[in-house]
Formats: structure tokens, C-alpha cells, sequence
């Protein structure tokens, strides 16, 4: 048993406690409230005043996949080919990668990475903890997702620059079509059959059958349009990845049910379809009841800067808490894991981290960062 204390411990649990004492128990948390008497065999921390929250989630990443230094060894996207569903984040991810390294050094403790968004289709996205000896035992969710992306990047990655389809976003949405339309064609045999040896319409059968998401990016409001609809058509679950003009049909995008994951939007419009980016898009998506999280796209923004994505929707108006809710246990529930991460609550895995000052102070620095009870990250 650990015991930390003398701390402001942030549970970002319903009620937005705040408690003075956080017990770990084989990487869990076995109790967080106010102060007990200490018992005797306990290991005991002082954290010195320190301010304490769950460790931080990023739902949109390419932590681990993207080379960063030298884009000829990118393992993020395969150009090949514009369809690629087989394609699967746990055979690109390097656990070595020092993007998990600087993920800890933000206090981000869980990332979904995987294919970025070249391809029509490029593949499955994992859900990952930044920290642990194997992949395997970082891993979370090994199949989150059928990555996708509509709009300006396949388009200019084989129509303009390969010269073949897609070349325009009609190409883009038969593609996409095309998948779902085999897959549904399929009868009951011959789907058991693309699951049990992994053949090319696995995913799509898996999400026509609810059991992983359609996740699609995303940024003009006519390409958000397209993914609702071809999600409506199939009657899939979409994630409405970026989502950047969302602002723009706010009332389409609550109306169509589906969750958002907004930004990165600390860049200068980098493309044609994200000048009109804006953090306040959160406070927007806020007022109409619109489920978020804030993702960093890493390696757009640094994963470390996920405290800073949240920050800068603060500038544009969101409220603190809704800021770090995005970043905390509503991301959690995004992604179906506010059971186990997101906020510090009894039972849950002990993700935290050890801030010198409020989170989003400017001042504020991770001192400490835990995944699963232990200590992964110091700061010198």
C-alpha cells in the first residue's frame, strides 16, 4: 500500500471533488478521499502541496507510428494503396519511440494511435498506455476503430500526386461505400469466415456489427456531411475525427448523435479545408451538448502540449472544468473506458499525474507522472 498526501487531489469524478489522500494497491486505486489515519505498514508520499489529476488521454494520436525525424521511415500510413483495412496500429507501433517518453512528460498516460488519414480507409486503431516493459501489456483496446478520412489528403496523395483514384471526394465516398457494400452482401458463413482468418472485410463486418466504431476524419463541413450520411446509410457508429468546421453546422452535427474529437487547432491552416479552425469550437460544441474530447493529432502538436490544446479552448471561452474533462475521464467515456481511466475514483487504474501548480496555470509543470502505481516519469 502507497499512500500520497498533502496534495489537492482533483478526482474529476460527478460531484468535482477535491480530496487530501490517494492509496494505491497493485497499480490500482483503493481509495481517494478525505484524510484517514495512515496505517502502519503503509509507504507513505509526501507530495508537498502539489496539485494531482487523473493522467491525461489523448483519443487522436499517431504516438509511436510516426517516424518524426525523417518521413521515409513514417510507418503511419501505407501509400500503396488508397484501401487498406488490414492494416493495423499494434504491427507499426515502437514502444521505444521517445514520443512516448515526451507523452509522459506532458502527463498524458493513455493514447488511441494508429493510420493516419492518406488513405480512404487505413486501417485499426489501438488504444495504448505511454508506459510498460511490452506492448502487450501497454495495451488497452487492440481494435478501437476503422480509421478513415475523407477530403484533401487522399485526394492529394493519389489523385495529385499518383495520379489514380481517388481524385475527387465522389471517389472518396464510393470507397468508402464499397466496403460496407461488400461486407453487407456477405452472408452469415462467409463473415464468420473474413473474422476467423482476418481477410480484407474483417473491419468492416466488425463495425457494421457495432463492435468497433467508424472513425472517420474530417475537417470541411461537407466532408462531415458525408461521413453522417454514409454512417446513416450503413447504421454504423461513427467518431467525427477533427471535426474542424463542425462549428460551422453545429446543429447537423448534434442532430446526427454521433461523438466529436476536435482540433488540433494550435497550428496555422495547413490545407485549404482547416482555415477555418478555431478553438472555440469547444465552447461551441459545449453550449449544444456535443460529446468531446481534445486531441493534439500528435505529431501535429506534440503529445506533451495535450495540456495546452485544452488551455487554449479556455482563451476561446470553455469553462476549466469542461477543459479538463476533455482531456480526462470524457475522453475516457468516448472511447468506453471511463471504468477503468479518467478520473481518480476507487478502483480504477492508478493513472496520475503530480503538478506544481493547477493544470492549466501557466506556471503549471509535471513533476510527476504514474501509470498503473508506478512512478515513469521525474521531472529534474
Amino acid at each position: 500500500m502507497i499512500i500520497y498526501h498533502h496534495a489537492k487531489f482533483i478526482a474529476v469524478n460527478e460531484q468535482n471533488d477535491i480530496f487530501e489522500q490517494l492509496w494505491i494497491e497493485d497499480g490500482r486505486i483503493d481509495y481517494v478521499g478525505p484524510a484517514r489515519e495512515i496505517p502502519d505498514n503503509a509507504e507513505v508520499v509526501d507530495l508537498h502541496g502539489a496539485f494531482v489529476t487523473p493522467g491525461l488521454i489523448d483519443i487522436h494520436a499517431h504516438v509511436g507510428t510516426w517516424a518524426e525525424v525523417t518521413e521515409d521511415i513514417n510507418d503511419a500510413n501505407e501509400y500503396s494503396e488508397p484501401f487498406t483495412p488490414l492494416m493495423h496500429a499494434l504491427d507499426s507501433v515502437d514502444i521505444r519511440h521517445f514520443s512516448f517518453q515526451h507523452a509522459l512528460e506532458g502527463g498524458v498516460t493513455t493514447v488511441q494511435t494508429g493510420p493516419g488519414s492518406a488513405n480512404v480507409i487505413g486501417g485499426i486503431w489501438s488504444i495504448l498506455k505511454t508506459a510498460g516493459p511490452t506492448l502487450s501489456s501497454r495495451l488497452l483496446v487492440e481494435r478501437s476503430g476503422l480509421k478513415g478520412a475523407l477530403g484533401e489528403n487522399p485526394k492529394n496523395v493519389f489523385g495529385n500526386q499518383y495520379k489514380r483514384k481517388p481524385m475527387t471526394r465522389m471517389a472518396i465516398a464510393q470507397l468508402l461505400r464499397d466496403g460496407f457494400q461488400r461486407a453487407a452482401r456477405l452472408s452469415k458463413e462467409e463473415k464468420t469466415e473474413h473474422v476467423k482468418h482476418n481477410l480484407e472485410l474483417r473491419p468492416f463486418i466488425e463495425v457494421l456489427q457495432g463492435e468497433m466504431p467508424l472513425r472517420l476524419h474530417c475537417h470541411r463541413a461537407d466532408d462531415i456531411m458525408t461521413a453522417i450520411r454514409i454512417a446513416k446509410e450503413f447504421n454504423v457508429q461513427l467518431h467525427l475525427e477533427h471535426c474542424t468546421e463542425g462549428h460551422m453546422i453545429v446543429d447537423a452535427v448534434k442532430a446526427s448523435g454521433f461523438n466529436t474529437t476536435i482540433g488540433p487547432y494550435m497550428l496555422t491552416p495547413s490545407k485549404y479545408e482547416t482555415r477555418n479552425s478555431t478553438p472555440a469550437i469547444a465552447k461551441i460544441f459545449k453550449e449544444h451538448h456535443i460529446p468531446f474530447a481534445i486531441m493534439t493529432d500528435h505529431p501535429f502538436v506534440p503529445i506533451q502540449y495535450l495540456k495546452y490544446c485544452a488551455s487554449e479552448a479556455i482563451r476561446y471561452g470553455l469553462d476549466e472544468e469542461t477543459a479538463l474533462r476533455s482531456i480526462t475521464i470524457n475522453a475516457a467515456k468516448l472511447v468506453q473506458l471511463d471504468h477503468r481511466i479518467g478520473s481518480l475514483e476507487e478502483g480504477k487504474d492508478a493513472d496520475f499525474v503530480v503538478w506544481s501548480h493547477p493544470i492549466f496555470e501557466t506556471e503549471a509543470k509535471v513533476l510527476q507522472t504514474y501509470v498503473n502505481g508506478k512512478k515513469h516519469y521525474e521531472a529534474e
